[in-house]
């Protein structure tokens, strides 16, 4: 999804291609194709508002054919008159867009675009001219009913507590580093440090970042609260509870004794940072040789921690002053809390295809920063992130009052198949990279040796989906056809025993500093000249180093 412009942002005249590398041709929840002015606006723009605002285009088709739509008197009296029912301002512009001569022939005349800006509206609800409530799903308007109708209005007409200003802070409280990269994001000039007037620069550089409101002479800005989480350097300072609390715990009857503590307050891209840290020094790393190479493994993907994180931060609610974000490790998970209900009308069925920002200036600048990607698509990202090494799916439970998710470390495949299935990239799915597993431990995979990993109505699809793929290739027929891996990943069979076979040599020579290679059968539980083979691999792919004579001979990492 293409970043839409701010409306005066927009060039005109511009070319065809110009405009659609502009816009995109994918209408979603910002975005909204009209051929002209139809009267389904009057949901279009309630449903933007009542969701992150957006630019409807008048003058394109839903084929994505330009019939131009210029900024006639009847053109805007039309839109201003059914948004002035809804009870919303918008703002109109023309432009023009030319599209290229063909065949010799002088250029068309640009065609006559009107793009109609939606805000987004915030502290009070708006309506259809029948009364409905509608949010942006995607490309569509649809109504809200019921307790999520409720909780949407509840949510809406509260202020938020990144709104909340702030009394009496400097800018000494601020990290200009973190400051200064926000503006390095929207191309702004950045603070000096020697500023002879750093206050008022450090709150008009804070206003330009949609973090501080408008104040009275003399002061340049009124700071909010959404400035202190992103940017002070301590925001505890500022808001009590604006901290994560990290702790270690052992898994047992009762909350298992704690073996670490820490606590994290920070500007927010720190903060999440150091609790990934945290996570990291506390949980298992796996050392496994794929196809040669030697590789690190955390226990816990890293995006899906980091998305968990940034999450759990932004998403919080900031009213709940005292209230701190809780991140519990665990031997078999991390927990992840945050105080405050699921935001607006989301539930934990809804999280997936559904968003709501309760801190919207939290989430435009971090989706600046590249902190967040589009909105609405971590949770997807997490979910994809696990499958990939087959770890169970994070789960989430909302209470009403605070929301926890929860990842576990437990996966269908060993480490070294884990390590061996990211080569394969995001489009594959959980029932094929079982498939690939067994096909590659095992030399082949049948259809009854899948039954006994899946749901049996699954197999054929998932054993049909991995041959167009080129994932699998399919051998013999009847009752003998058995499926292989198919290109570079079935090069060689049985890859999965010769991985673990090295992994296994390679940490016990990081437990015991060297081995020899009667050490190394024992390990293998193989003969001695099997052994030394699998070790000298190891030496020409550079990941062993040998020391000593044929006879004493050890082996240590490189």
């Amino acid at each position: 999804m293409n970043p839409l412009p701010q409306l005066d942002a927009i060039p005109s005249p511009l070319g065809e291609e110009a405009f659609w590398r502009l816009f995109g041709r994918l209408e979603h929840e910002r975005l909204d194709f009209k051929r002209g002015v139809p009267k389904d606006i009057q949901n279009t723009i309630p449903a933007m508002a009542m969701t992150d605002g957006g630019l409807i285009v008048h003058g394109v088709t839903d084929d994505r054919e330009m019939t131009a739509c210029p900024l006639s008197q009847n053109t805007q009296d039309r839109i201003t008159r059914i948004a002035a029912e809804c009870g919303v301002e918008v703002q109109l512009r023309e432009i023009a867009v030319a599209s290229p001569a063909q065949d010799g022939q002088a250029a068309p005349e640009p065609k006559l675009l009107t793009i109609c800006a939606v805000p987004e509206v915030r502290g009070r609800i708006v309506t259809t001219p029948d009364g409905r409530l509608l949010r942006r799903v995607g490309g569509d308007s649809r109504p809200l009913r019921g307790d999520a109708m409720a909780r949407f209005v509840r949510e809406r007409e509260h202020r938020s507590g990144e709104d909340e200003p702030i009394v009496r802070v400097s800018a000494s409280s601020f990290d200009l580093a973190a400051i200064n990269a926000a503006l390095a994001a929207e191309r702004r000039a950045a603070i000096a440090a020697e500023d002879d007037n750093k206050e008022a620069t450090v709150l008009r550089a804070l206003a330009d970042l949609g973090v501080a409101a408008p104040a009275p002479p003399p002061l340049a800005a009124n700071a909010l609260r959404a400035a202190a989480i992103l940017f002070a350097t301590d925001p505890r300072e500022i808001m009590r509870g604006a901290a994560v609390q990290l702790v270690r715990r052992t898994v047992g009857p009762g909350p298992g004794a704690a073996s670490s503590r820490a606590e994290v307050a920070a500007p927010f891209g720190e903060t999440v940072e150091r609790c990934i840290e945290f996570v990291a020094e506390h949980t298992a790393r796996f050392e496994v040789v794929a196809d040669i190479r030697r590789e690190t493994l955390p226990a816990y993907p890293v995006p899906v921690l980091r998305e968990a994180v940034v999450n759990a931060l932004a998403h919080r609610d900031y009213n709940l002053s005292g209230a701190t974000v809780d991140i519990t490790v665990w031997d078999d998970r991390v927990e992840i809390c945050s105080p405050g209900s699921l935001p607006g009308h989301i539930t934990a069925d809804t999280m997936r295809r559904e968003h709501y920002s309760r801190n919207p200036r939290i989430m435009r600048t971090l989706k600046t920063l590249g902190l967040v990607e589009e909105f609405g698509e971590g949770i997807d990202r997490m979910y994809r992130e696990m499958e990939q090494r087959l770890l169970q799916p994070p789960t989430f439970e909302a209470t009403s009052s605070s929301v926890t998710v929860t990842l576990r470390n437990r996966s269908l495949a060993e480490v070294e198949d884990q390590a061996w299935l990211l080569g394969f990239g995001k489009d594959v799915s959980a029932g094929e990279r079982l498939a690939l597993i067994a096909a590659r431990n095992e030399g082949a995979v049948t259809k009854r040796s899948l039954r006994e990993l899946m749901d049996e109505a699954a197999v054929d699809a998932v054993l049909k989906s991995a041959v167009a793929k080129g994932l699998l290739h399919r051998v013999g027929s009847a009752g003998g056809t058995r499926y292989v891996l198919a290109g570079p990943a079935g090069s060689g069979a049985h890859g999965g025993v010769e991985s673990r076979s090295r992994t296994r040599l390679l940490n016990a020579i990081r437990e015991h500093g060297a081995i020899t290679s009667a050490d190394a059968a024992k390990v293998l539980q193989t003969s001695a000249e099997t052994a030394r083979k699998r070790l000298n691999e190891l030496v020409l792919a550079g990941v062993l180093r040998a020391e000593g004579n044929t006879r004493g001979r050890k082996y240590r990492l490189a």
